[in-house]
């Protein structure tokens, strides 16, 4: 609703005779209130026209520089044995009733509208929000109330919604935040070996494709693509095999969402098991191999990706399924 009425307040203003210049990676957005476009990639114009004589894919490939079959590239994985169950799981407020089965290499999407417990159900498990009834069961163990400290322990990592607030150390460098959570490697005496720990932040900038200056630049200093690489990165570094990923992609231009896909589907291939919120249908149908969707803070069953539609999505996520 609060988009809708920004649209038309927009509307209102270029029937008034002002001339709006409108900055979104949305393209359906574009699309609804958009005469003209102009597509920028690395500082430089590479697109421009009609908005309603545009086809999606055109567009698409202007903004990442590459064919639209990559944006949502899928690598080969299989499903394993179920590392994690969550039966009629309750958080303080949220959520109400959530219970899931995640195996092995799966990608699990979980859609919902704002407010209907989907971060809460990711906080509950990662022991950021205290866990009010339900059980949870991690490889085959019935757990205890947990902690986030002992989820770490066991290999359980969160990537939150709000790089900015609660998931990094701006003002520390990349090197810092990709190790923060695992600085057993590079310490001795209580002190950090920072030769060794640049190497290792090296060796992550260059397989996540970080652009920076070197380990050493504050993360602050990055665009918000390559900060959420950062933030992926301190899990992997982290040897994370079970990631619980809100929003991974909010913000970032198309070319990173189509990197963190990838590297979402290569975890995938090396067995690690997702459970992905995501607000962007597109993203979920593209790259999940089960959604699930929670409504008031009930979770819905899971079901294959290839079962769901965008409209059959927003349906269940009102209540009207």
């Amino acid at each position: 609703p609060e988009i809708e009425r920004l649209f038309l307040a927009v509307e209102a203003l270029v029937a008034a005779g002002v001339g709006v210049v409108y900055i979104s990676h949305f393209l359906e957005e574009c699309r609804r209130i958009a005469t003209r476009y102009v597509v920028l990639r690395d500082g430089e114009s590479v697109a421009a026209g009609v908005m309603r004589d545009a086809p999606s894919n055109s567009l698409i490939e202007a903004m990442v520089g590459r064919r639209v079959d990559e944006v949502y590239p899928r690598v080969a994985h299989a499903i394993g044995e179920t590392v994690l169950e969550i039966r009629q799981l309750a958080g303080v407020r949220k959520p109400t009733n959530a219970t899931l089965t995640l195996r092995a290499g799966e990608i699990l999407g979980v859609f919902g509208l704002v407010g209907s417990g989907r971060t809460e159900m990711l906080r509950t498990l990662f022991g950021l929000d205290r866990q009010r009834a339900g059980a949870i069961r991690l490889r085959g163990k019935v757990e205890a109330r947990p902690a986030p400290h002992s989820r770490l322990a066991e290999r359980v990592g969160m990537l939150s919604e709000n790089r900015k607030d609660e998931g990094l150390f701006l003002g520390r460098s990349i090197a810092d935040n990709l190790t923060m959570t695992r600085f057993a490697p590079y310490r001795r005496m209580g002190l950090i070996n920072a030769h060794r720990q640049r190497g290792a932040a090296r060796a992550w900038i260059d397989r996540l494709g970080i652009r920076c200056s070197g380990p050493e630049q504050e993360v602050v200093r990055l665009s918000g693509g390559n900060q959420q690489k950062v933030a992926v990165g301190r899990l992997l570094h982290h040897e994370c095999t079970i990631l619980l990923l809100d929003e991974p992609t909010r913000g970032i231009d198309v070319a990173a969402k189509a990197a963190i896909y990838r590297l979402v589907g290569e975890l995938a291939a090396d067995g690690a098991a997702m459970v992905l919120v995501s607000s962007y249908l597109p993203e979920l149908l593209g790259i999940c191999d089960t959604i699930a969707v929670m409504c008031r803070g009930e979770l819905g069953p899971k079901r294959p990706a290839a079962e769901w539609t965008e409209a059959s999505l927003l349906s269940a996520a009102i209540g009207a399924a």
